[in-house]
């Protein structure tokens, strides 16, 4: 449990906490960093970070909480553009996907949570998430354009699992295996996401 990290007066010491957590956890993975060393690579002493956290898993709760793509999501969210829905979601799930493409570090991380946690600490995230998300799916209703009866949850897993897969997929295995019109594939995915993958029966 995070001790008043936000709120305590010595925001400096956990702001270098939070930094050489970061780093470690990048560099080495939860379980080959210790306190220890979080402690003198940020300068301080065990005792001290005691102070601010309770423990290694809170910090790293913390780093992850910091980091996590969704501090990029909501802004896009909240400036959407297009005239109909299809743009609408083009433009917002190519942005996020641009916005996490620049910041592979963050995989270690995501990996970390769904390997050593089983992705326990991410339902915090979801609620400070969902609201923004549910509110753009709101407003879709309201565009131009028709969405199928599906219920926005759904349409919100969809999406996210379309940004964040297309990066894995990036990171982990197209750079490293050449396939034809690889080179495309968030584009290629984002319209099977938009229109599916089978033929419309008029045009077959």
């Amino acid at each position: 449990m995070v001790i008043n990290a936000r709120s305590y007066p010595s925001t400096r010491t956990v702001d270098r906490v939070m930094r050489a957590a970061f780093e470690l956890f990048v560099s080495q993975g939860y379980h080959g960093t210790s306190m220890r060393q979080v402690a003198r690579s940020a300068g301080l002493t065990p005792a001290s970070i005691y102070n601010h956290f309770a423990s290694k898993e809170d910090i790293f709760r913390e780093v992850l909480q910091q980091n996590h793509p969704y501090h990029q999501l909501l802004p896009i969210l909240e400036s959407a553009q297009g005239p109909d829905v299809e743009t609408t979601l083009r433009d917002v799930a190519e942005r996020a996907y641009k916005a996490i493409q620049a910041r592979q570090e963050l995989l270690h991380l995501l990996f970390i949570e769904i390997v050593e946690f089983e992705g326990k600490h991410l339902g915090e995230i979801f609620a400070a998430v969902s609201p923004g998300v549910l509110g753009f799916l709101d407003g879709l209703e309201t565009a131009q354009g028709q969405l199928r009866p599906i219920s926005k949850s759904n349409v919100l897993l969809s999406l996210v699992g379309l940004v964040m897969s297309q990066w894995i997929l990036e990171a982990v295995f197209i750079k490293n295996i050449k396939l034809p019109g690889a080179d495309d594939h968030f584009e290629a995915a984002l319209d099977i996401f938009l229109h599916g993958i089978l033929a419309n029966k008029e045009q077959s």
